[in-house]
């Protein structure tokens, strides 16, 4: 799991700046929130528009997509009005209860790409531009003329079979890998790439049981055509859908005119379902997008109930998430712009609010940072 960040000169964190995932000394929410490693199950960041939220999560999908191999272009993170020339990235995970770190460094002007992964303090990764080295058996593995777009971490991972003889290392891996990014504000979602895989791998039965634990008022049908109350909805040679039909009036709809609510929903469904039955984590920009308060809650809740060892991170706007029946104020991740100084953040447990205050209404109220001001001075 991931217990902390540091962005450096990444994007709009232009300063060093830590991101906490570990638990305080709150009660509330802890056997629901707070894994039995003192881990937090997710954090939410909000703050106003241009503050640097997406910017955060941005950070942690960062080694997701690189592991991946998602084509991430390293140039494009760096800080646009800080010269220093390196933009650097820090993870700290636990795992067997062993911490591991992990930096990823690269300097805009020589192209040059720089990793560093340790576990419990001993060098276990190291590279410096094309040259690296691996410690995980009696003899070391030196890698020279390394690709300078890819992670050392990545291509050992391929070169080992996900690390096999280092248990620690290779739950990292499966943990990455069963770790997705969503783009709320994408468009691209309405198209139902992710769900309609999901059915064509699957099958449509455990979607539809996971609406039935959600008290949701729609099933799903996966096929070339679908029917009911009297009307017959049928595609091209060839051609399969996703349906959505009503549970007390079930009437199909194919999926691309079904409400922009229903298709967020429905596509993030398979990512939610990955991360309760195996650890990883989701991390969601915009989240609440199209959806309506009360089912926003009801994800979140349901992510911190039903996962062991996976994180849920968001941004959002929907200020009804400041709840300490829905976060607790170690996971509620407040974000600013401070002009040359970039972002920066402040978790709302660093003012101390008493468990039973109303968070949203103290946010809303000026009583901590990142509230948005419109009103004339």
């Amino acid at each position: 799991m991931l217990t902390k960040m540091y962005l450096t000169n990444f994007l709009s964190f232009s300063e060093r700046t830590e991101f906490d995932f570990t638990a305080s000394k709150y009660s509330i929410l802890s056997a629901s929130n707070v894994s039995d490693n003192n881990v937090l199950k997710g954090a939410l960041v909000i703050g106003p528009n241009a503050s640097g939220k997406s910017n955060a999560l941005e950070g942690i999908a960062f080694i997701i997509k690189l592991i991946k191999g998602e084509g991430v272009s390293f140039g494009r993170y760096h800080c646009c009005f800080n010269p220093k020339p390196s933009t650097c990235v820090e993870y700290e995970f636990i795992f067997n209860e062993k911490k591991v770190s992990y930096v990823i460094s690269y300097n805009v002007q020589t192209k040059t790409l720089s990793e560093h992964l340790t576990i419990d303090n001993k060098d276990i990764l190291i590279r410096n531009g094309i040259h690296g080295e691996l410690y995980i058996g009696e003899t070391p593995i030196i890698a020279e003329k390394l690709d300078g777009e890819t992670l050392f971490l990545r291509t050992a991972s391929f070169d080992t079979g996900k690390f096999p003889h280092s248990p620690v290392l290779h739950e990292l891996m499966e943990y990455l890998h069963n770790s997705y990014y969503i783009d709320g504000y994408n468009k691209t979602a309405s198209f139902g790439k992710s769900v309609t895989k999901y059915a064509e791998e699957n099958g449509i039965d455990k979607l539809n049981s996971y609406l039935k634990i959600f008290n949701y008022d729609f099933f799903m049908e996966y096929g070339s055509e679908s029917h009911g109350e009297g009307l017959h909805l049928r595609l091209g040679s060839g051609q399969k859908s996703i349906f959505f039909k009503r549970n007390n009036f079930p009437i199909p709809t194919i999926f691309y005119e079904e409400s922009q609510g229903n298709q967020v929903f429905a596509d993030m469904l398979p990512q939610i379902i990955n991360i309760i039955e195996k650890p990883g984590m989701l991390i969601i920009d915009e989240f609440g997008n199209s959806l309506h308060n009360k089912l926003s809650e009801k994800i979140v809740k349901f992510v911190m109930e039903n996962s062991e060892y996976s994180q849920l991170f968001i941004t959002s706007h929907d200020t009804n998430l400041i709840s300490n029946s829905v976060f607790r104020p170690d996971q509620i991740n407040l974000v600013t712009f401070k002009g040359p100084d970039g972002s920066q953040v402040k978790r709302i447990s660093s003012f101390k609010p008493r468990e039973a205050q109303n968070l949203e209404k103290m946010y809303l109220g000026g009583m901590f940072e990142g509230l948005p001001r419109y009103e004339e001075i």
